[in-house]
């Protein structure tokens, strides 16, 4: 707010889904389309006076990598960007650099001290699967290109399904035809809208339902990733 960015109606619109859905309060802004992740990582670092790195253009070292597990990284969505094992330091890029008690779990499973830097959390989900997995990824994915192996769904504003589309044409051309019917077309193509966002809302806490689940069985020994992932294909 201090930045100009969001409004105080829009925080107020935000922690209501907050506290109807769940989640990060600068996810659910992000989702509602009221700040854009780059603007919020920003804003971030401005106000906690922590530097930001393009996972994009980073290229981390093979020491960094070693230095955390591809799995931990994937926990604590975080990704190491440099390390010196002299002075047992490891730098992570994260989206919440407010999240101390996850800091020190993850100091406690790379037995390292930890240094900060922000990136947005699709960003370092990308940077995870390029440099961990070995993916080729793209800035340009969809909410609705997830799975296990594309999880950025979470991170991206809800977009316009073909459903949706179809409907407000339809909607719009029979606005025109009678003009004395807009204000109602009007008000019902903003009522799909509203239940189109909440179904990709939905689908997004699912899927992340699942994700825990599956990693809880994983790590528990019941099931492995490869064997999920041939079953779903």
């Amino acid at each position: 707010m201090d930045a100009g960015l969001l409004s105080e109606t829009q925080l107020r619109s935000a922690l209501a889904e907050q506290r109807k859905w769940g989640g990060k309060l600068g996810l659910t802004l992000v989702q509602m389309g009221f700040v854009d992740e780059s603007s919020m990582v920003h804003a971030l670092s401005r106000q906690l006076a922590i530097p930001t790195v393009d996972l994009e253009q980073h290229t981390p070292s093979a020491v960094a990598l070693q230095a955390l597990r591809a799995d931990i990284a994937e926990r604590y969505t975080v990704f190491p960007i440099a390390a010196d094992p002299a002075a047992k330091t490891l730098t992570v890029a994260t989206a919440d650099p407010t999240n101390v008690e996850a800091f020190q779990e993850l100091a406690f499973h790379c037995g390292q001290r930890l240094q900060v830097v922000v990136a947005s959390a699709s960003s370092i989900e990308r940077a995870i699967r390029r440099h961990y997995h070995g993916e080729v990824t793209s800035t340009t994915a969809t909410p609705l290109s997830f799975g296990m192996d594309e999880p950025t769904f979470e991170l991206a504003p809800p977009v316009e399904s073909a459903p949706l589309s179809l409907a407000v044409r339809a909607v719009s051309s029979a606005a025109l035809a009678q003009p004395g019917r807009e204000a109602e077309l009007t008000q019902r193509v903003e009522e799909l809208t509203q239940q189109v966002a909440g179904l990709e809302r939905m689908v997004a806490q699912q899927a992340r339902s699942l994700r825990a689940m599956l990693e809880l069985l994983e790590t528990r020994g019941l099931v492995t990733r490869d064997d999920y992932l041939a079953k779903v294909r």
